[in-house]
């Protein structure tokens, strides 16, 4: 019996040495299925990298996550970075882990950014937030090839004529205690594809808020939707018939 035993198959037959492989083999895998299982709940083409707008040499960009759950951070980062790989000439992605952190390397980015592409794109991707203050510190005429602002931040919609006075030529913002990273995924996709911002804001806002709706049947009432429509619905100041392959 104990022989016969023995030549039982083993419930796990993996070569010690494979299982590193398929543990690193898992942990790729999932975070993409996720990311295609939210793209199939947002009602998207999985594949939307079909167009290069012109002009990629002629532009940079630079993203900025704020201070949250390193998940949220994760998600931000994994969503952002091939977008900015793909269609800006150079990008810099900052991630902070306090309030205030990566202010010199940021500014130094933007700086070397400006002096270097006529057209400089920003994804102020944080809650209610300040980094105009940091831009202000830099020279007017370098200012003026900041090209378009994207902030999620809550209540920073109002920021919009600020970025304007400071050099932007375009701003998009929130206006209340929003829920941003919808509208944020719909921007970053369909304006890396060629899009005006008008386009952008209005398909982002409609189907934000369509999600919205869908949101509140699923909990029964419990979620608001018309409160998350009013506080979260982006607006844009300057010109909205940018593309992202137009030099203003």
């Amino acid at each position: 019996m104990t022989e016969a035993a023995s030549m039982e198959p083993r419930a796990d037959n993996v070569s010690p040495r494979m299982r590193p492989r398929r543990a690193l083999i898992i942990s790729l895998t999932i975070p993409f299925l996720l990311y295609l299982l939210l793209l199939a709940m947002l009602g998207e083409n999985v594949f939307l990298f079909t167009r290069m707008p012109d002009g990629r040499e002629s532009r940079a960009a630079l993203a900025i996550r704020d201070d949250v759950f390193p998940f949220l951070q994760w998600g931000t980062r994994l969503f952002t970075q091939p977008y900015l790989r793909k269609y800006y000439a150079e990008y810099w992605y900052f991630t902070q882990a306090a309030d205030g952190q990566h202010e010199h390397e940021f500014t130094a980015a933007l700086a070397h950014a400006l002096a270097t592409y006529p057209n400089v794109d920003l994804y102020l991707l944080a809650h209610t937030n300040k980094y105009i203050k940091w831009v202000e510190t830099l020279p007017e005429s370098q200012r003026q090839r900041i090209r378009f602002v994207y902030n999620t931040g809550c209540y920073n919609e109002k920021q919009g004529p600020d970025w304007l006075a400071l050099g932007a030529n375009t701003y998009i913002g929130h206006p209340g205690v929003s829920l941003s990273p919808f509208f944020y995924f719909f921007l970053l996709r369909h304006w890396t594809q060629g899009a005006t911002l008008a386009e952008t804001l209005e398909l982002g806002n409609r189907r934000m808020c369509l999600k919205f709706r869908q949101m509140e049947i699923v909990s029964r009432g419990r979620f608001d939707a018309t409160h998350a429509m009013r506080e979260s619905i982006a607006s844009c100041v300057g010109n909205a018939d940018l593309r992202l392959e137009d030099t203003p």
